[in-house]
């Protein structure tokens, strides 16, 4: 390891490129123009029966290298072992959800590397098992040397968690000019390709088919607007464990004609290009990368106001937000905009002016690489200090 660049080990578990998983990518292209390498350990929780993970494509595209390991229970040791491999060769271990937290933490210990997590967001919904991995996750995170979350609210929720100085708040940040570029081009032929004549508006949401995410709401209010807007479309985007419940609730609701899921896409910009109303009812959200990225295409929004979706659109300014978990409120907004063009392009572009100003990849990977610098200079002092005294600074550790 050179005493002047630093390289990072980042490891997550997961096998789709959500919120977090961009976020890595968008650090794996930009860091080491600011002296930091990257290497990334994906843990693929099925083993490696699927196909590469989409992050790995990407991500070797930058130059960064990428490890895909099998993280099943019975592949505990192994991963640990692996890790404690790969950390030997780097500066810094960052990890990005409870499993992740929970296998690197000790690991880090071991070899006497700085350990940071990212908590991307709270279990608020899951099942009993996770939310019992989250409580541990709580203790591990206690241990950290530094903690970063997206947004001051989740801060706030984790202040009698982890202590006050090791806590870091950094915003998501997004590439506007790459995630715009062609979407708007592509509008007219995505909305061929579902059935949307010119002039029917679609509104679409795009997130994980969790009960946090407050899909349920959005096909309650769905059922309002269209008994006024019948020519209205609305778009599902994302998957998750409601994928069945919403499709038996939309027809109950009689507007399975009017709803479409769409799945997961990877690509989500030109669907988002296609629509003409973002909306998240989430009932919490720590950010809501969403929003900055239809923020970045000039679409108006319509949100809940919580978790820390209040700190990335200010009620209208660049949309409105509504109180989770109501529908009627919901549709009302939602409806008084599609009625007034003027106004929806008027927070279009105030959205678009707040991401450039706030919400930006070069302040998210600057804040980023300052904050590792930060922690690591100590860790560097105390290793010279090590090596001088001892040639065996990592003996339980093998190449």
């Amino acid at each position: 390891m050179s005493t002047s660049s630093l390289r990072v080990l980042h490891c997550r578990q997961g096998d789709r490129v959500w919120g977090p998983e961009r976020q890595i990518l968008q650090l794996a292209e930009h860091l080491p123009a600011l002296g930091i390498e990257m290497e990334i350990v994906l843990l693929r929780r099925w083993g490696l029966d699927a196909e590469p993970h989409p992050l790995a494509r990407q991500a070797r595209a930058f130059g960064c290298i990428v490890h895909e390991i099998p993280a099943r229970p019975q592949d505990t040791l192994h991963v640990m072992r692996f890790l404690r491999r790969r950390l030997a060769h780097c500066d810094l271990l960052h990890t990005h959800e409870f499993k992740s937290d929970l296998l690197g933490w000790p690991v880090a210990r071991h070899v006497g590397r700085p350990w940071i997590a990212t908590d991307h967001h709270l279990a608020v919904d899951e099942s009993r098992l996770l939310r019992l991995f989250a409580a541990f996750d709580r203790h591990a995170l206690r241990r950290a040397d530094a903690v970063i979350v997206p947004s001051y609210s989740q801060a706030q929720r984790l202040r009698g968690v982890v202590p006050p100085e090791r806590l870091h708040v950094i915003y998501h940040g997004i590439d506007a000019a790459a995630f715009a570029q062609g979407a708007d081009n592509a509008r007219p032929q995505v909305r061929r390709r579902y059935g949307v004549a010119d002039g029917e508006p679609v509104v679409a949401v795009f997130g994980r088919l969790e009960p946090v995410k407050g899909h349920t709401d959005l096909l309650e209010a769905a059922r309002h607007m269209l008994q006024v807007r019948p020519d209205l479309h609305f778009w599902i985007v994302g998957e998750g464990s409601l994928a069945q419940t919403l499709q038996q609730q939309a027809q109950a609701l009689g507007i399975a004609e009017a709803v479409r899921f769409l799945g997961y896409q990877r690509d989500v910009a030109p669907l988002m290009a296609a629509s003409d109303l973002i909306v998240l009812p989430s009932h919490h959200e720590s950010f809501g990368i969403v929003l900055i990225e239809a923020m970045a295409l000039g679409k108006p929004i319509i949100a809940s106001a919580a978790g820390g979706i209040p700190e990335v659109v200010s009620d209208g300014v660049q949309g409105f937000l509504v109180a989770p978990g109501r529908p009627f409120e919901l549709s009302a907004r939602a409806l008084a905009l599609l009625a007034n063009p003027a106004q929806a392009a008027a927070l279009g572009e105030a959205g678009r002016r707040r991401v450039q100003e706030h919400f930006t990849v070069r302040l998210m990977v600057e804040r980023m690489a300052a904050l590792y610098r930060q922690v690591i200079a100590p860790s560097r002092s105390a290793m010279m200090s090590a090596h001088r005294e001892s040639s065996h600074l990592y003996p339980f550790s093998r190449s």
